[in-house]
């Protein structure tokens, strides 16, 4: 693909990510104050985390109707939707109306990811699909960024974590706009009728199916209990964190350019291994450190770490199977996803009440990394012949 035909469809597919990555991290980074207003305990939040996640699973159906419709249309229904959804959850008067709301906001917002991941697959010439996948990736954390900025605006303003949610409605409107002019790929009209998951394999389905349900805990679990563990663990506040442990922790981003050249280099196999142990390793020094040095250059490392991981995800749950099954095998993997996501936080909630606090819950959980390593190394072939 031409350099400036793959910066347009970058450019109308990056939001995709942009908004799962504001708006997952902001349940976790506002989830102290909504806790207060609406009166909840640590083992209620994790309850209304794994809630408001599970939510995700509607957007099952619109994975898999990408393979009879086409990606461009499914991409601008859920863009609607999730515009709509989290609009009214700014408007919410208690926890029950706020869970539905989210619920509905994850649906659409679930959809977007894979099917942004597909269309780059199909797209993008393999000599650089990996840095395009990279750079899809790597919008999680620029919206991540969005959603950690608009929230230490909120603290210090006093203002209601209402308007966290506000905030992201005039950039949809404007998405939802703009996507008109997103190009279709033609993948999904080479459709089979052989069976509905007939011809994708079925060691790489369960393969890519076990993956994503591992590599979903993790960051589920973190982006839910980061704040938590900062402010009421590890007693930080945020206007005393050194500007040095910023500057680590954004240059931890680089884990998505370093991953997606690594990737076109190197082959998708050895990327993982590299990317999923040290996930593990990372995340063990983060969490079990005693002096607050350690624990910021840890959680750097986690970041560099865990985010390299996206693009090899989006590789491994794309490239191996025909064009025509990537929206059904998308939204089976999807399932697993959500289901890893949404198992994760009660879990580490109960953990960490068990074993005495959170940082040792989330080390633990960190394990499933290299259990996704060894998943690969049994279940996936190398999709990327090294230049």
């Amino acid at each position: 693909m031409a350099g400036r035909v793959e910066r347009r469809l970058l450019s109308l597919l990056a939001p995709a990510t942009f908004f799962e990555g504001y708006d997952t991290l902001l349940l976790g980074l506002a989830l102290p104050l909504i806790r207060a207003e609406f009166g909840l305990g640590l083992v209620e939040a994790g309850v209304v985390g794994s809630a408001v996640l599970a939510g995700s699973f509607g957007s099952l159906v619109l994975v898999a109707l990408a393979d009879r419709y086409g990606r461009r249309r499914l991409l601008g229904i859920t863009i609607v939707g999730y515009t709509v959804a989290t609009a009214l959850t700014a408007l919410s008067v208690g926890v029950a109306d706020f869970v539905a709301y989210q619920v509905v906001a994850r649906a659409f917002l679930g959809a977007e990811k894979p099917l942004a991941s597909i269309m780059v697959v199909e797209a993008v010439d393999e000599d650089r699909r990996g840095r395009s996948l990279g750079v899809l990736s790597s919008m999680v954390a620029f919206g991540q960024a969005a959603a950690g900025l608009g929230f230490l605006l909120v603290v210090a303003t006093g203002a209601s974590w209402r308007l966290l949610y506000a905030f992201g409605v005039l950039p949809l409107l404007f998405v939802a706009a703009a996507r008109r002019h997103l190009p279709e790929t033609s993948g999904w009209r080479r459709t089979s009728r052989s069976g509905w998951l007939r011809g994708g394999g079925l060691r790489p389905v369960a393969g890519a199916s076990l993956l994503v349900f591992l590599l979903a805990m993790y960051p589920s679990a973190l982006t839910l209990f980061a704040s938590t563990l900062v402010l009421e663990e590890w007693r930080w506040t945020l206007t005393e964190i050194p500007p040095l442990f910023f500057a680590v922790w954004a240059a931890g981003l680089s884990g998505f350019f370093a991953a997606g050249r690594l990737m076109d280099g190197r082959g998708r196999r050895p990327t993982a291994f590299v990317f999923l142990t040290g996930a593990t390793v990372a995340g063990f020094v983060a969490f079990t450190a005693e002096t607050d040095v350690v624990r910021a250059f840890g959680l750097g490392a986690v970041i560099f770490f865990l985010t390299g991981s996206a693009p090899v995800v989006s590789a491994f749950t794309t490239e191996p199977f025909p064009g025509y099954l990537r929206g059904r095998i998308g939204a089976v993997a999807r399932t697993f996803e959500i289901g890893g996501g949404a198992a994760a936080p009660a879990l580490v909630g109960v953990a960490a009440g068990a074993w005495g606090g959170l940082g040792v819950a989330l080390a633990a959980v960190g394990v499933s990394y290299t259990l996704a390593a060894v998943t690969i190394a049994v279940t996936l072939p190398e999709t990327r012949t090294p230049a």
